[in-house]
């Protein structure tokens, strides 16, 4: 990737500083969460999801992991911050449930999460 600044792309430098920025702020709070690490087996099976005809893009929203939402995952992620993949479909396809979507309407029958949380497992990061 290019280092130049672009509306897509970040140089490393200024992403440091927007990861610090947001930790300063972030690491007041215990639901704390410098990153999400996903295997390559997880982006590779979200991008074959992308590629179907079906659908346009991926929304990542923000959670928080809570006692229910703990299905194979160690209690102390309860109260941490978390991302969700949510894949959208096209405007116009026809959705599973029935009817046909809005502009960027979510694949809600497709959301991933379960990526590696970080503070917890951090080797490997610079940013």
């Amino acid at each position: 990737m290019s280092q130049e600044k672009t509306i897509t792309n970040v140089p490393a430098d200024i992403a440091k500083e927007m990861v610090a920025a947001y930790a300063k702020e972030s690491s007041k709070n215990p639901s704390y969460t410098k990153a999400v690490w996903f295997p390559a087996e997880k982006i590779i099976e979200i991008a074959k999801t992308l590629q179907d005809g079906k659908h346009d893009g991926l929304r990542i929203y923000f959670g928080q992991y809570t006692a229910n939402t703990l299905d194979g995952l160690a209690s102390e992620h309860v109260g941490r911050n978390t991302v969700l993949l949510t894949p959208t479909f096209a405007a116009g396809q026809i959705k599973s449930s029935g009817g046909t979507t809005g502009e960027h309407e979510d694949d809600t029958e497709d959301i991933g999460n379960k990526g590696s949380l970080c503070p917890k497992e951090c080797d490997g990061t610079e940013l």
